[in-house]
């Protein structure tokens, strides 16, 4: 009999392949919505935008119809279609990527932001909905935080990949696309974005759907957060202190170094995203792994204490990097809020699914997770672009992130702290379909 971890599971791949294909599609999906903090400031120069448009591009835009599908998505995933809806996703952010570098006016890239959420719409629940079937409770912890990890690789992937391609591009000269004409170096970017999601669809395609789960409408889902809601609502709104703090530090770093530390944005890409690549794993590894652990003498109540442990951490790491006159003091202490960022995404996500019915869980994470994105990812980089633009000034973006970033961790930690346990959970969990 072949040992648990290399099984071949219903899906057509061992549990661990299917986890890796995930993660990369997580990481493809991150890497694609976070390219555009990385040409933030050329953007601002070549289209005359101002600060708080670009916080408009790069949250809202995409958050309002990425948490509009996330709840349709989720649907269709607990009604076994998981595989067309990743490959459909894949394809609809593909096209929104290459209208973002082919766009010449604000409108058209609100235009592109706004696709480019509805096709990531469905990554999550689809993801989430796949390993809680296939994954043993034991160990969904860990193969959450590889999930969480692709986020956060996504991300330095978009810095780092995306600020060697850059620094190439704008090197080169007379870049030109036939049939369309001369492109900045930005453009270009986005366009050469699309290129590795073709192998991702290809990996996708060998997916085989387990089975779907028995309930096919949102009631049970809704009614099921409703009579649970002194503990989906505090952890919600902790987890949503969280992602703020995470994607808005994604949305206004870059430009925090190249306006402060005077870095060009392939510098600032290429400097963050290495530093993103070394401690967001750690920070997420750490965050399942003591997920994993403390359930066992803590089980009700290990999710929420994890997430205020991050929380209680990120305003004293803000501090330092917004503060340090020293540019590598700066780095490190951007490294440490990485760090602690990424422990709270496995208690976030992974609690919540420990809190679902099995039946139940592709809807309430499509729900949780589009709640928070609209939450988060559409008012933290706005916010600090309007603090930018109306309160302290462009050079001091540094001071609104700390703002932000100190007032969200505080209500935060408090929703944390508040998260009632949920009682009678097993009894019913299996009237619910819990597997």
């Amino acid at each position: 009999m072949m040992p648990p971890q290399v099984r071949a599971a219903p899906s057509g791949l061992s549990e661990r392949q299917l986890v890796v294909l995930l993660a990369a599609t997580q990481l493809l999906a991150f890497s694609d919505r976070f390219l555009i903090t990385l040409v933030a400031q050329p953007l601002k120069t070549d289209l005359a935008l101002s600060d708080a448009q670009l916080g408009v591009l790069q949250g809202s835009a995409f958050a309002l119809l990425n948490a509009a599908g996330m709840p349709w998505a989720g649907g269709i995933a607990d009604a076994g279609r998981r595989r067309i809806l990743l490959m459909a996703s894949v394809l609809l952010w593909s096209a929104a990527t290459l209208v973002c570098g082919l766009a010449t006016s604000f409108a058209i890239l609100l235009m592109a932001r706004a696709c480019l959420g509805l096709g990531q719409a469905a990554v999550a629940p689809a993801a989430l909905s796949l390993m809680a079937h296939r994954l043993p409770r034991r160990r969904l912890g860990r193969a959450v935080s590889l999930l969480t990890a692709g986020a956060s690789l996504g991300r330095s992937l978009a810095l780092l990949a995306g600020g060697a391609a850059l620094a190439w591009l704008t090197a080169a000269r007379d870049l030109t696309l036939p049939g369309y004409g001369p492109l900045h170096p930005w453009q270009a970017l986005f366009l050469l974005a699309c290129l590795p999601n073709v192998a991702l669809l290809l990996g996708l395609r060998r997916i085989v759907e387990p089975p779907a789960a028995p309930r096919r409408d949102g009631r049970p889902a809704l009614a099921w957060i409703l009579r649970h809601r002194a503990a989906y609502g505090p952890h919600f709104g902790a987890a949503a202190a969280a992602v703020l703090i995470g994607q808005t530090l994604t949305a206004w770093a870059p430009t925090f170094y190249v306006r402060v530390h005077g870095l060009t944005p392939a510098e600032a890409g290429l400097r963050l995203g290495l530093v993103v690549l070394v401690a967001a794993p750690i920070g997420h590894f750490a965050g399942g792994r003591w997920l994993d652990r403390a359930r066992t003498f803590a089980p009700r109540r290990a999710a929420s204490h994890g997430l205020a442990l991050g929380l209680a951490a990120a305003p004293a790491c803000t501090a330092a990097m917004v503060l340090a006159g020293d540019h590598a003091l700066s780095l490190a202490a951007f490294a440490g809020l990485v760090a602690v960022l990424g422990f709270t995404s496995p208690p976030a996500l992974a609690g919540l699914q420990l809190l679902t019915p099995r039946a139940l869980r592709g809807r309430v994470s499509a729900a949780f997770v589009a709640g928070v994105t609209l939450v988060a990812f559409g008012a933290g980089p706005a916010l600090v672009g309007l603090i930018n633009d109306r309160v302290v000034g462009p050079a001091q973006v540094g001071t609104a992130m700390l703002a932000v970033f100190a007032a969200a961790a505080s209500v935060g930690i408090i929703l944390a702290l508040a998260t009632r346990p949920l009682r009678g959970h097993r009894r019913a969990a299996r009237r619910t379909g819990r597997g």
